[in-house]
Formats: structure tokens, C-alpha cells, sequence
């Protein structure tokens, strides 16, 4: 899987997270309705890719349109939500990177190590010998020393929230709960992200991977949107939408708002399928992509607060991380389908909706038992280190 055709997946994306660091903290019925939204976007948004990138990701077809509406958003949503989560803890640093080592990085290490096995599998099914020229000691090892997936590309996203909680983290003691500060901060970090994105010539002498390791590059704007999630929490907003109607109009109009500006941003891309992504830097225009971002996020939100509370969507919501985490398997097998059914057949808007729709919800459903299952024996490698499990001890106290 290539970074730039699933980059731009999906606190916290990490599913079994709490609504806040106190494990004490009552879980916010909205917010795993939110996530579970967040995540049905993620899944929805790589099947009509397949679907937009055998189309040649022409721009007037609907799955290209549904494919750019939804990457306008659907991160900076995970990157607000999980600002929104936060609540500081006084801790050493050994301790914090400790804590975020086992939440964050443990799982990119499963994750990548069982898309590993499942290439390697399906290889020896096929009767191939190609995992030595994929998988190579010393890729792995430079990918692990650079903070970058080396077998699923989709966890990019956890190995950005590492970094931009580390960088939150650090520059607590000088912005503390100040929101003039984050607003700031917020800001100028979006700026900086957004002017080394557009000139890359800048960093491109750096060793390695530049300011892309460990997702630095990506985790300057995924940090603005996590200080606008924690802002949002300060002031109380999500609390007088929840008790008033006013959330039918909010939702309303966030939603109007985004189906109309998403495709007012028109670049400069990078990448030539012209559509804004996160995971590959590129957000074309600054104001358009600031724009329907935020009501883009704002409306999942909304629409979280406005529907009543599903408990198979509650249920996805406490899981997400093992969505994402498996989301690469689910990837692979699209494009053979939509090829054997005829490409021909999805120029009709409907059909396309009809049949992301079904693979989304059946991936749900095929992943519900490994959820189960990993919930019950192996919860130290999904972000739970204070778990106990029948195969491991706690790991965190």
C-alpha cells in the first residue's frame, strides 16, 4: 500500500482511548458517536477512492467528488476530537513518552507487523517470493528509527498523534490552559506547516526523511487542530449545543458549508489528484482548506449530538484503533472487485454510494469478532496498557 493512495486515513483514532487521561473520567456518549462517524468516513473514503483512481480521479465523477469532500475534513476531525480528550497530567517526560509509547506506538508496531504477516501469507499462497524485495531489514529498521509505518501505511496517523502530543506536552508549562496562547499557537504552527508544505525545496537537503520524520511536518497542522479541539472544551460550546435546538441549525448549515467550499479548493496540490491530504502534506489552498476543515468537523460533531446513540455505532467508537489498524486488509481486495464488476457501472452516483456503503458496513461486521477477540486477549497491543490480559500483564500502572 502506497503512501499516496491511502495517506490520508485516520482521540482518539485510538478507539479503546478514554475521554480523558484520568481513567476515572466518565466516557461522552457523542464522542464515541463522533468517532465511530469519523471512522465510517476513513472507510468509506478508501473504497470510493478505488473506485475515483480506476475513473483516473477525473474531476466529474461522483465517487472523485465524494472522494475529495471527505478527505477535506474526516483527520483534521480526529486531530480536533483528540484535543478535545485532553487534560494535562503532571508527569516527567520519561514518564509521559512511556505512557505514549504503549497507547500510540505498540499498536503501530501490531499493526504493521500483522499487515507484514498478512502480505507474507498471501505471497506463499500465491506461490511468490517477492516479501525481500518489499520488506528489507534495513527498510524496516530506518522506518522504525524515523517514525514512518513499514508494513501498514494507515497508522501513520497514531505515529503524528505521538508527536503532536509530545509537542503538546513540551509546551505546556508556557501556554498552559491559556486559550489566547493555543490560539496563537495554533496559528502560527498552521502557518509554518502550510509554508514548508508549498516549499519543499527547503528541507529537501535534510537527511532521511527531513521534517517528515516522525511526522513532524504533519504534526505542526495536525497540532493547530488539536489546540482547536481544546479550545472548544474550554469554552463550553459542545455543552450549549447539546441542550439546545440550535444544533439542528448548526448541523444544517455546517453541512451546506461544506458541500460548498470542499471543492472551492482547487490548490496549489502537490499530488495530481488534486484533493487535500494530511498524511502527504498537501492542503492546497490555506483559507479554503482551513475553511472546510473545520465545518467539515464541526458537522460530524453536530451530527454526533443530534442523533440518537446507536450502541453498534457506540461499539465502533470504543474501537477504532482495530479499525484502522485493519482497514489495510480491507483495501486491497476492493480494486480486484470493482474490476471484475466493470468500471462502467459506477458512473452512476447511486450505484457508487450503494456499494462504498455495503463494504463499509460489511467490514464492520467481519471485523467485529477480531475485535472481540483482541479486546479479550491482547488489549496491551490496542491501547490498553492497563489492561490485564490471559496473554500479557499490565503494562502500565
Amino acid at each position: 500500500m502506497s503512501p499516496s493512495t491511502s495517506a490520508n486515513v485516520p482521540a482518539q483514532l485510538t478507539g479503546q482511548l478514554e475521554i480523558a487521561s484520568n481513567h476515572k473520567t466518565k466516557r461522552l456518549p457523542w464522542l464515541d458517536m463522533a468517532k465511530a462517524y469519523g471512522m465510517f468516513l476513513v472507510y468509506y473514503g478508501h473504497f470510493v477512492e478505488k473506485i475515483a483512481d480506476l475513473q483516473g480521479f477525473s474531476a466529474d465523477t461522483v465517487a472523485y467528488k465524494q472522494y475529495k469532500g471527505i478527505y477535506a475534513f474526516h483527520m483534521p476531525l480526529f486531530f480536533i476530537i483528540s484535543g478535545f480528550v485532553y487534560k494535562y497530567k503532571k508527569q516527567s517526560l520519561p514518564s509521559f513518552l512511556y505512557q505514549k509509547v504503549l497507547t500510540r506506538l505498540v499498536p503501530v508496531l501490531f499493526f504493521n507487523l500483522v499487515a507484514i504477516g498478512i502480505y507474507v501469507a498471501d505471497n506463499f499462497a500465491r506461490g511468490n517470493n517477492g516479501i525481500t524485495e518489499r520488506y528489507s531489514v534495513t527498510s524496516i529498521v530506518t522506518d522504525l528509527l524515523t517514525g514512518y509505518p513499514f508494513g501498514n501505511f494507515l497508522t501513520w496517523f497514531l505515529i503524528c498523534l505521538f508527536t503532536v502530543e509530545l509537542l503538546n506536552h513540551l509546551v505546556y508549562p508556557v501556554v498552559k490552559d491559556n486559550l489566547w496562547k493555543r490560539s496563537v499557537l495554533a496559528i502560527a504552527t498552521l502557518l509554518i506547516g502550510y509554508y514548508f508544505s508549498i516549499n519543499p525545496h527547503l528541507t529537501a537537503s535534510l537527511p532521511i526523511r527531513g521534517l517528515r520524520t516522525w511526522f513532524f511536518h504533519e504534526a505542526l497542522v495536525g497540532f493547530s487542530f488539536y489546540q482547536l479541539g481544546f479550545i472548544l472544551k474550554q469554552v463550553d460550546i459542545i455543552s450549549w449545543f447539546t441542550n439546545s435546538s440550535y444544533k439542528y441549525i448548526g448541523l444544517g448549515l455546517t453541512l451546506i458549508l461544506t458541500m460548498a467550499t470542499f471543492n472551492l479548493n482547487q490548490g496549489p496540490f502537490s499530488d495530481p489528484r488534486g484533493m487535500v491530504g494530511l498524511g502527504i502534506t498537501d492542503y492546497g489552498n490555506l483559507f479554503w482548506f482551513v475553511i472546510t476543515a473545520m465545518t467539515g468537523s464541526l458537522f460530524v460533531i453536530l451530527l454526533a449530538l443530534s442523533l440518537p446513540n446507536i450502541k453498534g455505532m457506540k461499539f465502533i467508537g470504543k474501537n477504532t484503533l482495530i479499525l484502522l489498524g485493519m482497514n489495510f486488509f480491507f483495501m486491497d481486495f476492493t480494486k480486484p472487485v470493482i474490476e471484475k464488476i466493470g468500471i462502467s457501472v459506477f458512473d452512476n452516483g447511486l450505484t457508487v454510494t450503494l456499494f462504498c456503503l455495503a463494504l463499509t458496513i460489511g467490514s464492520f461486521l467481519v471485523t467485529t469478532p477480531l475485535i472481540q477477540l483482541l479486546n479479550k486477549f491482547l488489549p496491551q497491543c490496542i491501547g490498553r496498557p492497563k489492561a490485564h490480559g490471559p496473554l500479557l500483564p499490565a503494562l502500565l500502572r
